[in-house]
């Protein structure tokens, strides 16, 4: 028994330092940056090189927020489309989830799996036809020429997720609800709803992602420089710049990084079981 639980101490720890090694592997590009914008110009080109910084600055932060007029523009753009893509996809995909997972109707099974198989197509091919669709429509170089691209793209994903938690909620709930006089609304938003947080913060947190780096979409469909998005916005700061100034383009990406990763601080007990509820279940 000794020997057993030794084996599996040793297991335990070969496995933690393998998950700490790739952690450190993956964030080690992001704590360079961080890095590399909290220097002053001189300390990054000095040699040879240092890996902590010699002296810390946020004249970075402070050039990009107070003198690169374009940034908050860009800024603006993301926050507008992405806030109004997430409240679009959890309001359809809530519904969406509501009528796959708790209703039974003619074709579900069939109308689901169209879903799925939206899944499966590569989102690049919707380019052209949706740049083509927007030309005809003058929807391109606004909001809502992002919007709606953006909403279409994820909320498959949502439907998935939001449909899987409405179906592990026992039927019980919901017939104890309709005995005490609850409506469908009712029913729905007072009584269900409530209960699939998880899912609603997973689906939040993969759409804001998603809306919030996307790049392709936006630098086509995007033409004119006021109306970009921070993806592409800070592709035009950096050529503004005419050099590689490394510590402000450093700001500018972690300006960038820091909404989605308070969004997941906020979220963060809510993701894992979300998805497991969701995705796996449904």
């Amino acid at each position: 028994m000794r020997t057993l639980f030794n084996f599996w101490r040793k297991k335990r720890l070969t496995l933690l330092v393998l998950v700490t090694f790739l952690a450190a592997l993956y964030i080690s590009p992001l704590l360079w940056m961080l890095n590399t914008s909290l220097r002053p110009t001189w300390d990054i080109y000095r040699y040879p090189p240092t890996i902590l910084p010699r002296k810390v600055t946020l004249e970075n932060y402070v050039y990009v927020l107070t003198q690169m007029s374009g940034f908050g523009r860009y800024f603006l753009n993301s926050i507008v489309v992405t806030f109004s893509t997430v409240v679009l996809v959890l309001i359809a995909s809530a519904m969406g989830g509501y009528a796959f997972g708790v209703r039974r109707f003619r074709g579900q099974d069939l109308l689901f799996t169209g879903v799925i198989l939206v899944l499966t197509i590569p989102y690049i091919m919707y380019l052209i036809p949706i740049y083509m669709m927007e030309d005809k429509l003058g929807l391109q170089n606004n909001w809502l020429g992002l919007i709606l691209p953006y909403v279409a793209l994820n909320l498959p994903w949502g439907l998935l997720i939001m449909r899987g938690a409405f179906s592990t909620i026992p039927l019980d709930i919901r017939d104890a609800a309709i005995i005490d006089g609850c409506n469908e609304f009712q029913l729905w938003f007072r009584v269900m709803l409530p209960i699939t947080k998880p899912a609603l913060a997973a689906t939040t947190i993969i759409t804001f992602v998603f809306a919030w780096q996307e790049y392709m979409f936006a630098s086509t469909l995007m033409t004119k420089n006021q109306w970009q998005t921070l993806p592409v916005g800070i592709v035009w700061l950096r050529d503004e710049l005419q050099t590689l100034v490394y510590g402000r383009i450093g700001a500018m990406v972690v300006l960038t990084i820091v909404p989605v990763f308070i969004l997941f601080l906020a979220f963060r007990n809510f993701f894992i079981k979300g998805l497991s509820e969701g995705m796996l279940k449904g």
